[in-house]
């Protein structure tokens, strides 16, 4: 979700003695790897053909009602949803299972309503990114450039996040084999080049020590950089062919690791019932809303459902997914697929942790983000294996994650700002060098950010999606389906929607209106809530109608090229 939950991709610290990782871990993470890396190495092959860049970002219009649904889902599932989202169901209860309502239909809302009209376009004028559609549907270099920037900024801190849970999933994992000889002479090169480069700091606050900075530092440090070879190599290799079939196999492995740990929680507490019957006992706060501390009022309630639901259609990432699909009944079929992938990830993971605080009513609400390693880890205890392939899910979900917007972060510097507006007449050559140098060095920048992270990222995250949402969606939504759409309109939508968003968190990050809050909007990372409402309702409102009356107001284009889009179809098009 897209970055679903959130801040806690804080999580998985070591988890207790009674839960230790076993070596039998990493051959299930390795036996993974393998197949990442198989999987980039074929893909690579298919880049030989056609196009490089539509091969490279688009992967030739060719993805199948399968390929696309996992896809899809396997990049909007980001760690946060297997770390955070569950250290929340543990925090809070049963009113989670409201929070995340509205994922359930997101595929639903953003393909019925984007799908084959994003396709259709992309074709008409051959665009390969987002911002690549807007530039050619309204004649604005401006308004291409602009989203391109845009885009890298809200990527950065979406990245950062996922790379650090990346960084410390591995750290966990390879807690079966942290005194084995290979493993401390790698932890002690890392400790030593941090030494040398001045990287490891001093933290010294007791709140601090719990976070990545504390003596197991260097762990977390090689937890990354092992994450980042892989995920960026694989990304950088394979291209869009390698996210989507890595994407298959990781989508697959979210889905069973969330249905298995689900199985496995129920047959432990003796049924949903049970650990109802539980949470009743601990505080009946956990079983209604609002949550205890008050954490999902009406207005956040409101705010989440739009999230989830207009916001995830606002999403580049997964905008790019639906110009890549194959045809109109492939779109149909994944339509509802993708619902149903949701329904499998989602639900099981509510009742998981629902189970989990039945199993362990207060001892990890200090540090609520080490549950799902626990829960892992305490339920396969006697099948060392099977707890590899679980903690294998989360490791999926940051990777896959990382992969979709390492890809849309290049082909935004490279398409969007370097090619469209610097040199158009590039050769395929120097296109294709350009492209793998920058996949690699924006992982590589990322990587070094990740070294030194916030320790709240939850409502970064939360301030990415959202913010995508109000920049993008509303010029999209009228490039579609608005041929009185102006490139005045377009651009005041834009920002419009990224002025309100940025300000009203600036606002919050700056103290104001905050005295007397309680739940989440006390929090000195929150935004403004403004009547109880979160900063993305109001950036969608301001971008969608700054865009109608400026397009009112202003002249329209050229009646020949809205034709093309609206009174045309391409030959030979699949759509």
């Amino acid at each position: 979700m897209n970055n679903l939950t959130v801040g806690a991709l804080l999580l998985a610290v070591d988890a207790p003695a009674s839960a230790q990782a076993s070596p039998y871990t990493l051959v299930a993470f390795g036996a993974y790897m393998l197949g990442v890396f198989l999987l980039g190495t074929l893909s690579h092959q298919l880049l030989k053909r056609g196009s490089f860049l539509k091969e490279y970002f688009l992967g030739d219009r060719q993805l199948n009602a399968w390929v696309l649904s996992l896809t899809y889902v396997a990049t909007s599932v980001s760690a946060g949803s297997f770390v955070g989202f569950p250290s929340y169901i543990y925090s809070f209860g049963w009113v989670l299972a409201l929070w995340i309502g509205g994922y359930m239909i997101a595929g639903l809302v953003s393909k019925g309503v984007l799908a084959k009209r994003l396709n259709q376009v992309s074709r008409l004028s051959g665009a390969i990114t987002v911002p690549d559609v807007l530039r050619d549907r309204f004649q604005s270099p401006a308004l291409g450039l602009l989203g391109g920037c845009f885009l890298l900024i809200f990527l950065v801190f979406n990245l950062v996040g996922q790379f650090k849970a990346g960084g410390v999933i591995m750290r966990q994992a390879c807690g079966g084999v942290k005194e084995t000889r290979l493993y401390q002479s790698a932890r002690g090169t890392t400790s030593r080049a941090l030494d040398n480069l001045g990287l490891r700091g001093e933290r010294v606050t007791e709140e601090e020590q719990t976070d990545v900075y504390g003596p197991e530092y260097p762990d977390y440090v090689l937890g990354i950089l092992i994450f980042a070879v892989t995920v960026v190599a694989y990304t950088t290799y394979g291209g869009f062919w390698a996210v989507t079939w890595t994407d298959v196999l990781q989508g697959l492995m979210i889905v069973a690791g969330a249905i298995l740990l689900m199985v496995l929680a129920l047959h432990r507490v003796g049924g949903l019932a049970k650990a109802t019957d539980r949470l009743q006992e601990i505080d009946p706060q956990l079983l209604t809303g609002p949550g205890p501390h008050d954490f999902v009022p009406l207005g956040l309630a409101i705010s989440y459902f739009t999230l989830w639901t207009l916001g995830a259609m606002g999403q580049p990432v997964g905008m790019v997914r639906l110009m890549a699909c194959r045809d109109t009944p492939t779109l149909r079929r994944s339509l509802f697929m993708i619902s149903l992938y949701f329904s499998l990830i989602y639900f099981p993971l509510v009742i998981t942790f629902i189970c989990a605080r039945a199993l362990f009513p207060t001892e990890y609400l200090a540090q609520s983000d080490r549950i799902m390693p626990v829960m892992a880890l305490t339920l396969t205890q006697d099948w060392p294996m099977l707890g590899g392939v679980i903690l294998a899910a989360p490791y999926a979900a940051a990777m896959s994650a990382v992969a979709g917007f390492l890809l849309l972060m290049s082909s935004s510097l490279v398409r969007d700002i370097y090619q469209r507006n610097w040199n158009p007449s590039i050769s395929p050559r120097a296109v294709k060098m350009i492209t793998y140098g920058t996949t690699a060095v924006v992982g590589i920048i990322v990587t070094f950010a990740a070294l030194r992270p916030p320790r709240f990222l939850q409502f970064l995250i939360i301030f990415t999606t959202g913010g995508m949402a109000c920049t993008f969606l509303a010029p999209t939504i009228l490039a579609l389906f608005s041929p009185r759409a102006t490139k005045a309109g377009a651009l005041a939508a834009m920002n419009g929607g990224f002025v309100t968003v940025m300000g009203l968190y600036v606002l919050g990050w700056l103290g104001i209106s905050k005295e007397g809050l309680t739940g989440p909007a006390k929090e000195d990372v929150a935004p403004v809530y403004l009547f109880g409402l979160d900063p993305l309702v109001y950036g969608m409102l301001v971008s969608f109608a700054l865009g109608i009356i400026v397009s009112r107001f202003t002249y329209p284009l050229p009646q020949s090229h809205v034709d093309r889009y609206f009174l045309t179809k391409e030959p030979g098009s699949a759509i």
